[in-house]
This record gives C-alpha cells, sequence and structure tokens, in this order.
C-alpha cells in the first residue's frame, strides 16, 4: 500500500468504523413510484451509491443503512428492501443457506480493499503463527461477516488455519484498532479505507496510537504494513491483477424477473456505474459529498464517517479500486471457483445469473 503526504491527518479509528461498516439524508419527501429499497451495511461498497443519489436525487432508489449484513434478511422477507449492496461471497452465502433463497448478483464493482493491518515486516500469514490477530466488524463484532470470511480463506491459502495456529479475537473496529495501537494484538483484518488510515497514522513520525477521553495518548512505535488479500488469491485469469471481486449490487429475483423492478435496478446500477467512473477518476472532487451524505445516513446507527482526504488518498493510493468495466459473463466460470472456495461450496446458477 502506498503511503504519501506526511502532512495527512489520517483519523484511523473513525476511518476503520466507517470502512467496515450526500447526498440527501432520510426526508419526509414522498417517494416516487417504484423506488427500489436497496440495504447496505457501512461498507466501502456503499459510497458509489451514495456519490450517485448526489448527481440525480430523482433517482429511484431508498437506502436502508444496517449495522450489518444479517440485518437485511427480514427486510428481503417483509418486501421493505428488493436489493443490498454486499459483498459477493456474503450474499452467495445467503442465498445458499436458504436465508435469502431467490438472491441474485447483478454486477461487480468493488474490486480491491482488503488487507490485514500488520507490524512492518510480518509478510504474509505464516509470520503470524501463534500470535493474536483480530477481525473487526463496522459496529459488531465481525463474525462471520465479510471480513471474517476472507480473513479464513486467505489465511488457509497460505497454509493457516485460524483457531489453530492463530488465536482470533472479534470485536467492532475501533476496539481492534485500539488493541494493535497498544501492542496486544498483531493483526486486524480491515477494509480500505480504515487499513490506509492505520497506516498512515503509524508512519507519521513512526508512532501510532489513540487518544483517550481525558487527552491521554497510548503510543505504541510500531510502524504498520499489511498482508494484501487480493494478491493471496491466484489462479483466477480473468481477474484483474492484484484485484477479486469483492463486492457488488444484489438483488431479489422478484425485483430483477419484474418488468418495472427490472427497469428501476438498471437505471439505479447504471447510475452506480457512472458514480464509479468519477469517483475512480476525480476522488478528490467528490470525497467530501460521500462523507457528508454518509454522516447522515450512518450516524444514528454509529458509524462515523472517514475524514474525505483519506477516503481520496485511499483510492488514489489503490487501495480501494470500484470497477464499471466487467460484467457477469467476463468473469463467471473464475467467480464461481472463487465464491466456492470463500463459501465452502460452488454457488447456485441462478445466483450468477447473467442475462439481465
Amino acid at each position: 500500500m502506498e503511503i504519501g503526504r506526511r502532512g495527512f491527518l489520517g483519523v484511523a479509528a473513525g476511518a476503520a468504523v466507517s470502512s467496515c461498516a450526500g447526498l440527501p439524508g432520510p426526508t419526509d419527501t414522498p417517494e416516487p413510484e417504484g423506488t427500489l429499497g436497496i440495504a447496505s451495511a457501512a461498507n466501502p461498497h456503499v459510497f458509489p451509491l451514495l456519490l450517485a443519489m448526489s448527481f440525480d436525487p430523482a433517482l429511484p432508489v431508498r437506502l436502508i443503512p444496517i449495522r450489518e449484513s444479517v440485518d437485511a434478511e427480514p427486510l428481503f422477507r417483509r418486501g421493505e428492501a428488493g436489493a443490498m449492496l454486499a459483498m459477493t461471497y456474503a450474499g452467495a452465502r445467503k442465498q445458499a443457506s436458504g436465508a435469502i433463497p431467490d438472491l441474485r448478483l447483478h454486477s461487480v464493482t468493488t474490486w480491491r480493499g482488503f488487507f490485514e493491518v500488520v507490524p512492518e515486516g510480518v509478510r504474509d500469514f505464516r509470520d503470524l503463527r501463534g500470535k493474536t490477530v483480530i477481525v473487526s466488524g463496522p459496529m459488531v463484532s465481525g463474525r462471520n461477516g465479510g471480513g471474517d470470511i476472507i480473513f479464513q480463506a486467505a489465511a488457509r491459502r497460505q497454509g493457516v488455519v485460524p483457531g489453530r495456529d492463530l488465536e482470533v479475537e472479534y470485536m467492532p473496529a475501533w476496539q481492534g484498532v485500539a488493541r494493535v495501537a497498544a501492542g496486544k494484538a498483531s493483526g486486524i483484518t480491515i477494509p480500505s479505507p480504515g487499513s490506509t488510515g492505520m497506516i498512515m497514522r503509524s508512519r507519521m513520525g513512526g508512532r501510532f496510537g489513540t487518544v483517550g477521553a481525558s487527552g491521554d495518548t497510548s503510543a505504541s512505535p510500531v510502524r504498520l504494513g499489511s498482508i494484501d488479500f487480493q494478491r493471496i488469491f491466484k489462479g483466477f485469469s480473468s481477474f484483474p491483477g492484484g484485484q477479486l471481486p469483492l463486492g457488488g449490487l444484489h438483488a431479489s429475483d422478484r425485483v430483477m424477473s419484474s418488468v418495472s423492478g427490472g427497469a428501476g435496478l438498471d437505471r439505479v446500477a447504471q447510475a452506480y456505474a457512472r458514480a464509479v467512473d468519477a469517483l475512480m477518476r476525480h476522488p478528490e472532487r467528490h470525497a467530501s459529498a460521500i462523507v457528508e451524505a454518509y454522516e447522515r445516513h450512518f450516524r444514528p446507527l454509529g458509524a462515523k464517517a472517514p475524514p474525505a482526504m483519506l477516503l481520496s488518498r485511499s483510492i488514489a493510493a489503490g487501495d480501494l479500486i470500484y470497477r464499471s468495466d466487467i460484467t457477469l459473463a467476463a468473469i463467471k466460470s473464475d467467480l464461481a471457483a472463487w465464491l466456492g472456495e470463500l463459501v465452502g461450496k460452488m454457488p447456485d446458477p441462478a445466483f450468477l445469473r447473467s442475462d439481465f
């Protein structure tokens, strides 16, 4: 991960909460007919949607913020949500388990963003044998969440069995960041911009610490680096180098199969794609709008947005990558194999429909 500008202040804990976990916030304005309810936790794949909503306030979408992906399940059952932004493997697991049996993957747009933040010099999970590592969630423990699933698979890829070769602790991101800062854990699974902020902070004078309520600083001299999850999974030739099909837009078959639902979904997906392109081209122009919108939507749940400069820097440094140019059809075989590795069984072919 590239680190730049010494003067940049990354607020690591705040960024961690927002990135694991502008738009106009909720109003009393009547929703247009055909509005699509999209559930999303406080994770990076929500950023382009927030930007898309700011570009087009009339976009027929209602963002439903949730604390963790499991909270989407009753929303689908009640018909309050017809789509969700989620990790691809989390969506595949929900469909396979019957939690949301008609869930389908519509498009993959988040391609880079997961890291294990570790002391500088740690090369891979084999260097962490016998150590304690943390899996975090944006606001909850992170157990069985998107970070946990990819962490378990990445460690196994390197011959390390979590729970046997590693002591694994689960906690909200802000607690995990503090434990790493205090030297009480040797790594934490966390997405960018949280990971980017932690490393930048550690390299400002070579120290990383947290500020307590009384203003005291507990600092460790440890400089931080990362294990890049995207480079661990080899053998998928259709994936761009250093990237994985991490997350995207999912929808129920009911929505996809109906004329009005499918048209609304397509409109939202196209707006999301345009926002992805704009954000990747000029992150510095759009980060502030995204952060302001994120605060309005997710602060009531307890999530804190990353600083706009940190979000912009994460994208500019290549730690956080979105794409709108790769279709499901182009990666379908490799995607199915990768999801099978992470979930433990090959996904139902219906989950990977690409004929819409």
